[in-house]
């Protein structure tokens, strides 16, 4: 296990990668934005944008996959207020939603005057789902990430709308398998976020291919025969989480801290709109040894506002926290016991970077920065 150097992102993240200095590529490719030509890059946006404003008379003239959350408004501030484009939201709604997080999604459409069409999940199938997701991957939320891919290029075809509008290409920012910098979102399923399982979900017979259907997405051979246009916006303007939660706070976008504490993260307003979900960001901890606070903090030294050395301490007393209210509104939707969501839990620590003591509580045997400690 080892640290990049620059910011405090390890090496057992999946799909990053390290140059011969020790330095992540998710910081690599931040130092690229600084020598970017992004006055050409919007002008290719602007270019994209004349291409598609109007081609369906008043509708549609595209549509952006939104969550309600701070890069959701920056996405439609962008594409409404300063291209002037008439976009349908498409969004896919939460099994619990916090009072915050609805309050956002609506405001979306308040703002900025933009009718939203949301998908709300089979509650049974959910159900079923987050629970057999987090026993047999350790992601329990599996289904949800797969509704959230295939929704938006399903109703966009569905519609007639050929311009699809994404935010961030994380396999770039962040490392994974299709990670060369494309404007084209076309490959996004394929990002490794929601893994290509399917045969484990019906060994029981409790769940149906028919439960599954809604996820499954149009094969890449279907977009481009129906002319799908999918697109990365952070390919053409700068992005940069807490500039975007700046700019979403000037059209009503809310924090969370005014109705919910959140423990293992250090900021109030990424993924704040359902708390049960909050689940999966955290097990990235036991099988990797780095979660939420790490990725928040590892963000901020690369925008220059924080120091590596600032960060460790906050780290190590913020990452390994799992927030109780997690624990108990994942149980209470799925239906488990507290004794048998932490039997499920054990499972996926790594033992390469954990330890048990004798009454079974789980220890890291490396420390953040360095790595593991002999």
């Amino acid at each position: 296990m080892k640290y990049c150097k620059k910011c405090l992102m390890p090496d057992t993240r999946p799909g990053l990668k390290f140059d011969d200095d020790g330095v992540c590529y998710a910081c690599i490719n931040f130092e690229k934005q600084k020598h970017t030509d992004w006055e050409e890059r919007w002008k290719q946006l602007e270019k994209l944008c004349d291409k598609y404003r109007g081609c369906n008379g008043d509708g549609y003239d595209c549509a952006i996959a939104v969550s309600g959350g701070k890069d959701s408004h920056f996405q439609t501030y962008v594409m409404k207020e300063k291209l002037g484009m008439n976009p349908v939201l498409l969004s896919v709604g939460n099994i619990e939603w916090t009072e915050t997080g609805w309050k956002n999604i609506n405001n979306l459409s308040d703002s900025f005057g933009c009718d939203i069409i949301m998908f709300h999940p089979n509650v049974n199938v959910a159900r079923k789902m987050f629970k057999k997701a987090f026993e047999k991957l350790g992601s329990p939320t599996w289904y949800m990430d797969y509704l959230m891919y295939a929704y938006p290029v399903r109703m966009s075809m569905q519609l007639g709308v050929k311009l699809l509008v994404y935010g961030e290409d994380i396999n770039y920012t962040y490392g994974g398998t299709y990670d060369k910098e494309t404007p084209s979102a076309m490959l996004q399923p394929l990002n490794d976020v929601a893994k290509p399982v399917w045969d484990i979900w019906f060994e029981d017979n409790e769940i149906s291919k028919k439960d599954l259907e809604a996820i499954k997405q149009p094969s890449i051979e279907d977009c481009k025969k129906f002319g799908l246009d999918p697109i990365y916006l952070s390919y053409f303007v700068p992005w940069n989480s807490v500039h975007n939660y700046e700019v979403s706070k000037k059209y009503g976008f809310r924090h969370l801290e005014h109705e919910y504490k959140r423990e293992g993260s250090l900021d109030n307003y990424d993924q704040i709109d359902n708390i049960p979900y909050l689940l999966n960001p955290y097990l990235k901890y036991p099988k990797y040894g780095h979660s939420v606070a790490t990725d928040n903090a590892s963000r901020w030294i690369r925008y220059g506002l924080k120091t590596r050395e600032e960060m460790i301490p906050l780290i190590e007393e913020t990452d390994g926290k799992l927030d109780q209210g997690i624990v108990d509104k994942f149980c209470e939707f799925t239906r488990m016991s507290h004794r048998e969501f932490w039997v499920i839990m054990d499972k996926w620590y790594n033992k390469e970077l954990f330890e048990q003591d004798r009454d079974g509580v789980w220890h890291p045997k490396f420390k953040v920065g360095t790595g593991l400690v002999k």
